[in-house]
């Protein structure tokens, strides 16, 4: 009797050993694979809707992902979700999570703790993408205004004779009464609407944000410089 119960005990053991070794087997198998076409649906030109409202540029080559000049590994798919290292230190992970508005990118490191050291990683925060819109040069002429309070300016975009150049003038008020004239050139080689001024150590980058809406980025071409500037946000002004 003792041992006929010992034997079903055994049986059940293994019945259950089985079952739960057959539940892992597919999470363990989908996690080397792969979805082409959610992959392919991120290389492009974003720009970010929140955090430093960037310019981010994705690519795809040879089974991996360049995020700006982040190399990144591809890991897996899994359902919207693409999860990948860098390539230069891979307890760096970049997961991608593409929705019909555009991309959420989750970076954060592995958490780590070793004896009685503190625990370091974790989550970044999220970038949020959207597909950079069509703007071009002579989308950008006339009168924009800041959005915002706490960031006040006015500007006015000029073109010149010359088809490479435009002139930006600055101003504290809607009167324009106290002028800072920005004369710009057009970088050459970028599709994107990027301007350099005279001096060469400022570049002037718009895109295009909501519907009126425009950014404007500049940042500093001279190596080691500190800190970015903040961005402005601008919509038309309406001549009544």
């Amino acid at each position: 009797m003792k041992n006929s119960l010992k034997g079903l005990f055994l049986v059940a053991i293994s019945i259950f050993l089985a079952s739960c070794s057959a539940k892992k087997m597919p999470t363990e198998e989908s996690k080397n694979e792969i979805d082409q076409q959610l992959v392919e649906s991120l290389p492009g030109s974003w720009v970010a809707n929140s955090y430093d409202y960037g310019n981010y540029e994705i690519s795809y080559e040879d089974k991996k992902l360049c995020f700006n000049s982040e190399e990144l590994e591809i890991e897996y798919t899994e359902e919207n979700r693409v999860f990948t290292h860098q390539e230069k230190d891979k307890s760096f992970h970049y997961i991608f999570e593409v929705n019909k508005d555009g991309i959420t990118v989750l970076p954060h490191y592995e958490v780590k703790q070793t004896g009685k050291e503190l625990i370091t990683g974790g989550d970044l925060a999220p970038i949020m993408l959207k597909k950079q819109r069509i703007l071009t040069k002579e989308n950008l002429l006339g009168r924009w205004k800041s959005v915002e309070p706490d960031h006040p300016g006015y500007f006015e975009i000029k073109a010149t004779f010359d088809s490479t150049k435009i002139d930006v003038l600055l101003s504290e008020t809607a009167e324009f009464k106290e002028v800072e004239t920005i004369p710009l050139t057009a970088e050459k080689g970028n599709s994107a609407l990027v301007y350099i001024d005279e001096s060469k150590t400022t570049k002037y980058i718009f895109t295009k944000h909501e519907e009126a809406q425009i950014i404007l980025n500049t940042s500093s071409t001279q190596t080691g410089a500190e800190g970015t500037a903040r961005p402005w946000i601008l919509e038309r002004v309406i001549n009544e």
